[in-house]
């Protein structure tokens, strides 16, 4: 670098005038209120759709243990029979059968 270099000396000039740092920590508080800032809810109503999509799968929750209320005594009945599970664990013979 030639020392006639003026722009360098006005550069270093400056940086010794600027004003000394201060303290660089985060405001009283700040972590407060980002965190309450990020778990806050937003203040816009849910899409009709959000809210008819819930509604529907409670329906059809409701709906399938309806059903399977409705429906106990048979599901439970084909536990109990253990004669037609056995032939029914052997597709040969079902199929021997449906030829006969």
């Amino acid at each position: 670098m030639n020392p006639d270099d003026k722009s360098w000396q006005k550069l270093v000039a400056a940086a010794r005038r600027a004003p000394p740092a201060g303290d660089e920590s985060a405001p009283f508080g700040f972590s407060t209120r980002v965190a309450a800032l990020a778990f806050e809810r937003p203040s816009t109503p849910e899409s009709a759709f959000a809210r008819l999509s819930l509604r529907a799968a409670a329906v059809a929750g409701l709906l399938a243990v309806a059903a399977v209320a409705a429906n106990y005594s048979a599901i439970m009945g084909a536990f109990d029979d253990d004669t037609s599970t056995a032939a029914a664990d052997d597709p040969i013979a079902e199929v021997v059968d449906l030829g006969s």
